[in-house]
């Protein structure tokens, strides 16, 4: 797989993560699968990416499955919209003393 000039965000995020360059091959590798499997227009070769990565094409489908899975629970937790109002509670009523005579 051949290296891939990296933009300003990658670099950004590269460190952030403390990303080494096998997990930044993996990274590609499974966001390709990705593409392909759910873009009709993208094409990529599997084998092709296994190959240049030294694994078989089953490993590459299990980090894409697995990364997949992971990336829906991610977004599936992720809160859109405004946040909700905070809910104030009504002041309590203090009941008035009455004087005993």
């Amino acid at each position: 797989m051949q290296n891939v000039e990296q933009n300003r965000r990658a670099k950004k995020l590269i460190e952030e993560l403390n990303l080494t360059p096998e997990e930044i091959m993996q990274i590609v590798a499974t966001a390709r699968v990705h593409l392909a499997t759910f873009d009709p227009e993208y094409r990529t070769n599997v084998t092709q990416i296994a190959t240049g990565l030294n694994k078989s094409r089953p490993t590459i489908y299990g980090w894409a499955d697995k990364s997949l899975e992971a990336l829906v629970t991610a977004l599936r937790m992720i809160r859109t919209g405004r946040p909700p109002k905070a809910q104030s509670t009504p002041p309590t009523r203090r009941k008035r003393r009455t004087t005993k005579e």
